[in-house]
């Protein structure tokens, strides 16, 4: 019986191999898993800016809204907000000819439209625009979590059927295309300054590039390190 028990003890040399797969794994297997991991985290963070940019889009076309400006916001940044206009709001700002307030009562200069309507762009400052009302939403801007950071922090004009100009293309990612912003992992980057910042032109890793099209479809584009380009995901 002792001697059958004795058999069923690991051996030094087992024992031995069992620490050599251990090791190779940590060496070599667990720096991949642990790249796979940061860089699916940032892909659900763009994941999550497609469903949000979509939503408020179906919104639109629903007719829930006139106009929203989608703005963008991170843990460290100063809470801002989305602006959207009602519907009633923007069937004045598409009169022609326009009510004078929404061209300053200069119909002359803006082909009897409103302002609005005429550079078919929403403004940069909702807030501070005296041409037309808009409303804050008080739900707040888009919220990045703090695994990220993104560059540049910008808002986006949607409207139905993509009437009014959406927002523009910031930098080249690939011959004959361009993309909006970056997001960048944290494990990687700094805040958008200094050296080591999220931008697009570095070599760093776990960078996604969102392009808002002219007709508000996104694109999506990973940078392939390796490779150094970056390749579309869609």
């Amino acid at each position: 019986m002792l001697q059958i028990l004795k058999n069923k003890a690991f051996s030094l040399i087992e024992i031995l191999i069992v620490i050599v797969i251990v090791i190779v794994f940590v060496v070599i297997a667990y720096p991949q898993i642990s790249n796979y991991m940061t860089d699916r985290e940032v892909r659900k963070e763009v994941n999550n800016f497609v469903e949000y940019f979509e939503e408020k889009k179906s919104e639109i076309q629903n007719g829930k809204y006139g106009l929203v400006v989608v703005g963008q916001t991170s843990p460290e940044q100063d809470r801002s907000y989305n602006w959207y206009m009602t519907k009633e709001e923007y069937a004045v700002q598409m009169k022609v000819p326009a009510p004078g307030r929404t061209n300053r009562n200069n119909p002359r200069q803006y082909g009897n439209k409103s302002i609005l309507n005429y550079y078919k762009m929403c403004p940069g400052s909702p807030q501070n625009s005296p041409d037309a009302n808009w409303i804050k939403d008080s739900a707040g801007a888009y919220q990045w979590s703090n695994n990220v950071y993104t560059w540049p922090n910008k808002k986006y004009c949607i409207s139905k059927d993509a009437i009014m100009f959406p927002g523009e293309l910031e930098f080249n990612v690939t011959s004959g295309e361009k993309a909006s912003f970056v997001i960048c992992s944290r494990s990687n980057t700094t805040k958008p300054s200094g050296n080591n910042r999220c931008n697009y032109n570095n070599k760093n890793e776990y960078r996604y590039a969102v392009q808002v099209a002219r007709n508000l479809d996104l694109k999506i584009f990973r940078y392939n390190k390796k490779n150094d380009k970056w390749v579309s995901q869609n």
